[in-house]
């Protein structure tokens, strides 16, 4: 009599363990509520107990039938738990079918990129990066600022300001956009602005429900560099506003200047004073926007360590 009811809730925790190792943390009791009474339908499909005693000389062994009876019913229970759990935490079915939530990195080869990534990876996601260099170009330079190579990364080559993305934004779980042109470049202002515009509309029009856009310190932003590198802070904004539009609760982080860079790339320094932010710092911080562990505006280097420490 009891055996199905001890079926149902150790299912239901399976999915409970899943949702914590997807995300990082253990669900709160708020959520861990919601799946259980999400899940209760599938104590329906669970076996019954046997009416009576075996047939003396029948077989102990299933038969083939009842096998499948009971597979088909093991995954009526696992889809949905799935359901379950994508609907109370906000992404798609898809996106955590596999206990792997996708996250989709654009700029994914770049210096902060690079470090999501990595750390996306030990997190159990299932990471995208989208760059205009080939797969192979991406995993080259992904090894020389990690120093080692990054296995595991699906490289996709794509032009985010003119190529289609909803294939790949397809059953995203989070997007990290951590594109644009640095200070001195061509194409500033579309190079930094346009193209996350477009990103922005891409991952809403796909459903994609976890954003986390890079942005510029408004301390840099409102200091000389804005007589120097006008259509750089201009761009930033434009982009900073659209995510703002179609994300209300997106993660936008606003750094300074970052401390180090890609081997062989030289970038201004940054004005007197500023103290650098440790670029494992800004990774950790887009990170946990990415898992559902922080949203807002983190603006500044001070405040982006401090939400990286938590």
């Amino acid at each position: 009599f009891f055996l199905p009811f001890s079926l149902a809730f150790a299912r239901r925790y399976e999915v409970i363990a899943v949702v914590s190792k997807t995300w990082g943390k253990a669900p709160t009791h708020r959520t861990m509520l919601a799946l259980l009474l999400a899940l209760e339908p599938t104590a329906l499909l669970l076996p019954t107990p046997m009416s009576g005693r075996r047939a003396v000389g029948a077989s102990s062994s299933p038969s083939r039938s009842s096998r499948v009876t009971a597979l088909d019913r093991r995954q009526a229970v696992t889809s949905a738990a799935a359901a379950a759990a994508a609907a109370t935490l906000g992404v798609s079915t898809a996106a955590i079918a596999d206990g792997r939530p996708k996250v989709v990195v654009f700029g994914g080869s770049g210096y902060v990129g690079a470090y999501a990534s990595r750390l996306l990876l030990g997190k159990g996601a299932q990471v995208v990066s989208v760059s205009r260099k080939t797969p192979a170009e991406q995993a080259d330079k992904v090894k020389a600022i990690l120093g080692a190579p990054l296995a595991g990364v699906e490289y996709v080559q794509l032009d985010a300001s003119t190529g289609d993305l909803s294939g790949v934004l397809g059953g995203a779980a989070a997007v990290i956009s951590c594109i644009g042109i640095a200070p001195g470049g061509a194409n500033m202002r579309d190079g930094n602005g346009l193209v996350n515009v477009k990103i922005a509309a891409a991952s809403k029009l796909a459903a994609v429900p976890k954003f986390v856009y890079l942005g510029l310190a408004s301390e840099l932003a409102s200091s000389p560099i804005k007589f120097v590198f006008g259509d750089y802070v201009k761009g930033k904004a434009e982009a900073e506003a659209a995510v703002g539009k179609d994300y209300p609760s997106a993660l936008v982080l606003k750094p300074g200047i970052i401390a180090g860079g890609p081997p062989g790339e030289v970038r201004p320094p940054g004005p007197p004073g500023m103290a650098p932010v440790a670029v494992e710092d800004v990774a950790r911080a887009a990170v946990a926007g990415a898992l559902g562990n922080a949203a807002g505006t983190v603006d500044g280097n001070t405040a982006i360590a401090a939400a990286a420490a938590k």
